[in-house]
């Protein structure tokens, strides 16, 4: 196996001689805060100047760890960091050789759930590898050998041999939220993301566009899309409702920089009576929940939609109605002043998207009624990091894809509707799409 060397000469030299280093660190410079005090400056654009200069310094060598060791980082985050399964490769006792792909990947043995991240957040002191293997109940080498990859990673800090204490990295991954995220990627995300570049070069490098024909049939061996597999599997699907229900916690709203109160007050025209918004496969309620309680004057009702098994799971709110509705059907609420998708489109591929926007263009009173799309919409240059690791992970899981605006205009105007505006922040959060019909 191939291992991190020291930099030769020529290495060293080529860096060195690069003509792109001296700008990269001049516009780092420009990024900086004035003075170790200042919150003056662009978090962003210094984050990204950071990284543009870091990766002008890699050697050859350096890039291929980064790269190719990529999935490593995943791996023993949610093998020894986080609430997990723990995959083991075994071999069939009865023949000489192990058992195919397909046959481990599908292997799950339910092993002692280790917590390192959170057991080093809650330490007073830094922690070394035998403490924790002894609280864990976990081999003192094994865990050397994790926590070492953790603090190389630096998602822990090392503060001398063997003692390791926690950084606000480990402190972000410790969060319940974060395990949860971790634990759909992994449980969920990953299988079919591995099952990628069979499942291309099988079918002849066509973009999957179906969400019953995609790698997640080949990971997890089904005939089932993702939204039929997950009432299957009912602890997948409240590990992913919880991760939907909190991921924006500590990142900017879509109410921060759309004018929701101003634009749908204004011409309301139902009272107490009407239908001010339909959360249309809302999950468990989390975005009406942040509306209500943002702009606790908008008059009228507020209905949340989704299938049955994740509506049940809805806690009830004042004022909102949960209602299970699958979204491929008729649309029951005629008529509504908003009706909102939020992450939804982006789990289907075109065909299954247009479906959806035909039966609530259906329902939606022209000049009156508006359609608002919170999803992603990926630049024609220079995407996101976020946006497309989302979109390669929704072409595994779903055949689905997340779309440029191009795309989002194409795919709206074939459902009669045309887009009134575009609102957004950064292009690594979600936009808001507002449509209307004529």
């Amino acid at each position: 196996m191939a291992s991190q060397t020291p930099l030769d000469k020529a290495e060293i030299a080529a860096i060195k001689e690069d003509p792109a280093v001296p700008g990269l660190i001049d516009a780092l410079k420009e990024h900086l805060p004035s003075s170790a005090s200042s919150q003056a400056y662009d978090r962003q654009r210094l984050r990204e100047a950071a990284l543009e200069l870091a990766l002008a310094l890699e050697s050859p060598g350096e890039t291929f760890d980064r790269v190719a060791y990529y999935i490593v980082n995943f791996q023993v985050l949610g093998a020894g960091a986080t609430e997990f399964f723990t995959l083991l490769r075994t071999l069939d006792e009865n023949s000489e050789n192990p058992v195919n792909k397909e046959d481990w990947l599908s292997s799950y043995v339910k092993m002692d759930r280790l917590k390192l991240l959170q057991a080093i957040v809650n330490s007073p002191s830094p922690q070394s590898s035998a403490g924790l293997a002894q609280a864990a109940g976990a081999d003192p080498l094994l865990l050397r050998r994790l926590l070492r990859f953790l603090a190389a990673t630096r998602i822990i800090g090392e503060v001398d041999v063997d003692r390791y204490e926690a950084t606000h990295i480990t402190r972000t991954l410790s969060t319940p939220i974060m395990e949860a995220g971790i634990n759909h990627a992994y449980d969920v995300v990953g299988r079919p993301t591995m099952a990628l570049p069979d499942f291309l070069q099988r079918t002849g490098y066509r973009n999957p566009d179906d969400g019953t024909h995609c790698p997640f049939q080949d990971a997890f061996r089904t005939e089932d899309s993702l939204f039929q597999w997950f009432p299957k599997n009912p602890e997948d699907l409240q590990t992913f409702n919880f991760w939907l229900t909190k991921q924006r916690e500590g990142r900017s709203s879509w109410l921060d920089f759309y004018p929701l109160e101003e634009n749908f007050l204004k011409g309301f025209s139902g009272g107490d009576d009407g239908v001010m918004f339909v959360d249309v496969g809302g999950a468990t309620g989390h975005d009406i929940e942040a509306i209500k309680k943002r702009f606790p004057r908008l008059p009228g009702k507020f209905i949340l939609q989704d299938l049955p098994n994740t509506i049940k799971q809805a806690p009830a709110m004042p004022g909102v109605q949960a209602m299970a509705h699958d979204f491929f059907t008729e649309q029951p609420i005629k008529g509504a002043k908003c009706y909102y998708l939020c992450n939804v489109l982006h789990d289907w591929p075109d065909n299954h998207c247009h479906s959806i926007l035909t039966r609530l263009a259906a329902a939606m009173t022209p000049g009156y009624s508006r359609l608002i799309i919170n999803e992603m919409v990926i630049q024609d240059k220079d995407a996101s990091l976020v946006a497309v690791h989302r979109d390669i992970a929704m072409m595994c899981v779903a055949g689905a894809i997340e779309r440029t605006e191009q795309q989002w205009r194409d795919i709206v105007g074939k459902a009669g509707l045309k887009v009134e505006g575009i609102w957004n922040e950064v292009p690594e959060a979600e936009s808001v799409i507002v449509l209307m019909k004529d």
